[in-house]
């Protein structure tokens, strides 16, 4: 496993396996993302592999406390591609964020947060994004009432086995896709993608863009599609999503 562990490179590394991190592994198995788990309770770890023996079998992890400099250098902190720090404690979320930030500065990390307070203690200590478990399990009832028919495709998207149709987003990397208009890509035709915005250099967002709408190096498209047609679709934008490493 170790060996597996060091060959990976534009991976991602899941601190914490508990009720949070289980459903973060879930989810990058089955999208083809490449990932390594770092929990220090074997406990832990038993619970995952009865509940999932499949997935078990193919998870790299790192059995050591993620709070751990050398933990994290283990799972390969310094050439993986983002950090999710799911660890039960807002505190030991805030240790984890430093210290991926110390090791490497271009990594996106994204951190679970319990606590409202802890949010901008994590930002300024390195972390791109925050999710509040409880905040979200809100927005989650009150969809359930206003948009009941809507959350369900959302489920059915994410739960279905058969398939693996994400919402995902391709970003323009390659000087072939720079000043193309969107009705030149033929996403649809070409990549059976649905286009539902695109993202500028800055931060504005672009609902249902108009097809002469013009691309530059930067700019995100955020489609709908199976994983396979997406990573179709990134490949020639010069982006590339990371691969998972086969033994």
């Amino acid at each position: 496993m170790e060996k597996r562990i060091r060959e990976l490179t534009n991976h991602y590394i899941v601190c914490g396996l508990g009720d949070t991190g289980r459903y973060v592994v879930d989810e990058l198995n089955k999208t083809g993302s490449p990932f390594v788990v770092v929990e220090h309770s074997e406990e832990a770890i038993k619970r995952f592999e009865e509940h999932d023996p499949a997935t078990y079998k193919e998870t790299l992890y790192v059995l050591a406390d993620a709070t751990d400099e050398e933990a994290l250098m283990s799972a390969g902190v310094d050439r993986a591609r983002g950090v999710i720090a799911a660890l039960g404690a807002d505190k030991d979320n805030l240790i984890v964020t430093v210290l991926v930030r110390q090791t490497n500065p271009q990594i996106r990390i994204v951190a679970r947060c319990t606590d409202l307070k802890f949010v901008d203690k994590l930002k300024r200590a390195g972390a791109d994004s925050t999710v509040s478990p409880n905040r979200i399990g809100g927005l989650r009832l009150a969809s359930e009432i206003l948009r009941p028919h809507a959350v369900s495709f959302l489920d059915l998207m994410l739960k279905e086995h058969a398939r693996t149709l994400r919402i995902e987003e391709v970003q323009v990397a390659t000087p072939s896709w720079v000043g193309k208009q969107l009705h030149q890509l033929q996403l649809k035709q070409k990549y059976n993608l649905l286009l539902l915005a695109v993202k500028d250099q800055g931060s504005t967002y672009f609902a249902n863009p108009p097809e002469n709408f013009a691309l530059q190096h930067g700019t995100v498209l955020i489609v709908m599609g199976e994983m396979d047609d997406i990573r179709r679709a990134s490949a020639d934008a010069g982006q590339g999503l990371p691969q998972v490493v086969t033994s």
